[in-house]
């Protein structure tokens, strides 16, 4: 039985990733923004039959060939035993470290890049608006360094420096309590020195951290969040989930749904996988059941915060169109390639916006083009979402070919490791503004040469790897360790999920930078679960000693 479900499991794995290449192969894409005629999905044919399955079995054979070894490889590093080693002292010199790596950022970009969404928290700031079309808690942080600023007497420029500065700040200290995480679990020398050399020296990281969007704080969100999920995790495992690590989970869905508006979706799927997970083990250990229930109190709570606490409070809710994406962009495309509508549903989606103005403004990798056209009906659209949505169902049943095609070149940069895009990628400028806000280099001026020039991305990632690496780690652990794993995950595979409903822009990294955040964790998941799983087993481990252990 056991052999028969770990040829599902590599079976499976085969067949999405023989489908997502075949797919892939069919894509045509000449940029972000290109018309429909640059930018679509080929015709599939016979050729694209024989293409996944000779793709399913090679990777089927490299699957195979490959699992066991990395197996082994997991398991000696696991157990490899590790040399005495102060903490204090580790922290202290990453702290060093991280702090000189990271000030040539913060002069050469000073106050911090500027994105156009960030100009707009400013501005509700400053009028004292109570809105979450930017999310509010975030807009309270802008506001509050503008306050700081008026305080010292000083301008909008300081106030976004201190902003960035306050933000590098509090990334740092993430990041060293990273690394006590790590020894605390006793993690591998060698993967902590790579883990902490990650987020130290990887560009994208300082630059997210000198990025003045809600996206940073987001992923400061995410990692934090997750840290304390694989504790959870353990500990329900275990039968001895402590108080510590339950505020920290709950403290982590608090931050990720309030940094991002995308969050209180994340972290209703993380709840509900826990449900599932520690049902069985919640019936007869008391712990269990105290994880189980302040998650889903913790979910109620947010829900209640955002929903009639904000009504009440009037805060504005985001635009209702940010939310049905996908389906726009769906009816543009049947709309654009001349698809089957009746006259009833030419004259209802003229209610929504002219035929015409949304067949020119239909953009296949961008929803945008639409939604904030001129010509769109917003007030309309809000107040007939349950007639739009009968529309596109409609139209779904008759032109499911086009609505397929829409969606994968909509999402295109989140499965298709082939495109990549500068556009949102990180924000190393200053957004074009009334407001007097500039960026200076420091850096330049004082040493005479642009520090920028070294750290600047040239050859943007895919978006789609982090995906993908990511659900093969899912699928990994939850061979080996249980199907139950698959909630160490759900931060990563929510973001991802909610991208794929209602993304705006179909390859921009701002998105799912909270994966690229967490991206080391691809690799301490399965060391602690096979650590977990030895231990189970009555295998002795030696792990590392630390002074200073508690």
């Amino acid at each position: 039985m056991n052999s028969k479900r770990m040829i599902c499991y590599d079976c499976c794995l085969a067949a999405v990733l023989s489908l997502g290449t075949t797919i892939m192969t069919r894509v045509r894409y000449t940029g972000l923004g290109g018309p429909k005629e640059d930018n679509f999905v080929a015709r599939f044919g016979v050729s694209s039959i024989v293409l996944f399955w000779l793709l399913f079995v090679v990777f089927l054979f490299a699957i195979h060939y490959t699992n066991g070894p990395m197996k082994t490889i997991l398991a000696r590093i696991a157990l490899k035993e590790q040399r005495r080693q102060s903490r204090k002292r580790i922290i202290g010199i990453w702290a060093v470290v991280i702090v000189l790596a990271w000030i040539p950022y913060y002069l050469s970009y000073y106050p911090g890049g500027i994105f156009a969404d960030t100009l707009g928290s400013i501005r509700y700031a400053l009028a004292g608006d109570l809105t979450n079309r930017h999310p509010f808690f975030y807009t309270v942080l802008i506001g509050l360094s503008i306050k700081a600023a008026n305080l010292f007497h000083r301008d909008l420029t300081w106030a976004i420096g201190f902003f960035t500065a306050v933000q590098m700040l509090v990334l740092q200290c993430e990041i060293l309590y990273f690394m006590v995480w790590m020894m605390r679990h006793g993690v591998n020398r060698a993967v902590r020195i790579a883990s902490s050399s990650f987020f130290v020296f990887f560009p994208l990281v300082p630059l997210y951290a000198i990025s003045v969007w809600k996206d940073t704080p987001f992923c400061i969100a995410v990692l934090f969040w997750m840290m304390f999920a694989v504790d959870l995790y353990v500990e329900i495992i275990e039968e001895k989930v402590r108080k510590r690590t339950l505020a920290g989970f709950g403290i982590g869905m608090f931050l990720v749904a309030f940094t991002r508006n995308n969050g209180i979706y994340v972290v209703i799927f993380s709840v509900v996988v826990l449900v599932i997970i520690s049902w069985s083990r919640a019936r007869r250990e008391r712990s269990c059941r105290a994880a189980v229930a302040v998650g889903i109190l913790l979910a109620i709570v947010i829900s209640l915060i955002q929903g009639p606490v904000y009504n009440i409070v009037g805060i504005q809710y985001t635009a209702k169109v940010e939310n049905f994406g996908i389906p726009l962009q769906q009816i543009g495309a049947v709309v654009a390639y001349d698809g089957c509508i009746t006259e009833e549903q030419k004259e209802t989606i003229d209610r929504f916006m002219p035929r015409e103005a949304m067949k020119n403004s239909y953009c296949p990798t961008m929803v945008d083009t639409i939604k904030w056209a001129p010509e769109f009906d917003e007030k309309y659209f809000s107040a007939h979402i349950s007639e739009f949505l009968k529309l596109w169902l409609q139209l779904l049943k008759q032109n499911l070919a086009i609505y397929c095609k829409a969606y994968l070149m909509a999402t295109v940069g989140f499965w298709n490791v082939d495109f990549s895009s500068g556009n949102a990628y990180v924000q190393n400028f200053v957004w074009q503004n009334e407001m007097g806000i500039a960026m200076h280099d420091y850096f330049e001026e004082w040493f005479g040469f642009s520090f920028q020039h070294f750290v600047n991305p040239r050859n943007p990632i895919s978006n789609a790897w982090f995906f993908w690496i990511f659900f093969v780690a899912a699928w990994f652990c939850m061979k080996h360790y249980g199907a139950r794993a698959f909630f160490l995950f759900t931060p990563q595979i929510g973001v991802w999920l909610t991208l794929m409903v209602a993304t705006p822009i179909a390859v921009s990294l701002r998105y799912i930078a909270s994966n690229m955040f967490t991206l080391p964790f691809v690799i301490i998941v399965p060391l602690l679960l096979e650590r977990t799983k030895r231990t189970e087993n009555g295998e002795e481990l030696v792990t590392e000693w630390t002074e200073n252990r508690d």
